[in-house]
């Protein structure tokens, strides 16, 4: 569903000649960033053999405990599919252990295995690397404020999203 910008005519247009180009818009400049963000990592981490997101789940496995594949996926902010995926890979090289719960049957708990601990210690320098690369251009203040915003807006529009993250796993629910 098309939702009209504040200030439009009912064009699906914003209102004035000024309206920015698709590359001024702030979707395409979070994709942009995304992707640099991913590219980043994979530079600094190519020796790993781990995505952006393995690296998310076995950090939440790691600080939270063992849990259902559905909570991880939430913590992740991954849907379904992409949780059972992601998973299976961990499992396959040894990363995770999955096991039946014994509260309910259908349910998946996922645990982060020994191994997985030390590829966690492995990569974590060259993440925060990865990062600080990625955050180079902006000064200090600058860095916070983007990662305030971006807090802000991630919290502000996760209900918005096709894989939304879990009521209370947020830190900092973007308020200011």
């Amino acid at each position: 569903m098309l939702r009209e910008a504040p200030g439009s005519r009912g064009n699906g247009k914003a209102e004035g000649a000024g309206a920015p180009s698709f590359q001024q818009m702030p979707g395409h400049l979070l994709r942009r960033c995304h992707q640099i963000s991913v590219g980043i990592f994979h530079e600094y981490c190519r020796d790993h053999d781990v995505t952006p997101l393995q690296f998310a789940a076995l950090v939440s496995l790691d600080e939270s405990g063992a849990m259902d594949q559905v909570s991880l996926g939430g913590l992740v902010a991954s849907d379904r599919t992409t949780t059972a995926h992601l998973v299976n890979t961990l499992l396959e090289r040894g990363l995770v252990s999955r096991r039946q719960s014994a509260k309910d049957r259908r349910s998946k708990i996922v645990s982060i295995t020994p191994r997985g601990r030390r590829q966690l210690a492995a990569i974590r320098a060259d993440v925060e690397a990865s990062q600080e690369a990625l955050m180079a251009p902006l000064g200090a203040a600058e860095r916070r404020q983007l990662a305030k915003l971006l807090d802000k807006l991630a919290a502000a529009n996760n209900a918005m999203s096709r894989a939304p993250q879990s009521i209370g796993s947020r830190r900092g629910q973007g308020k200011s």
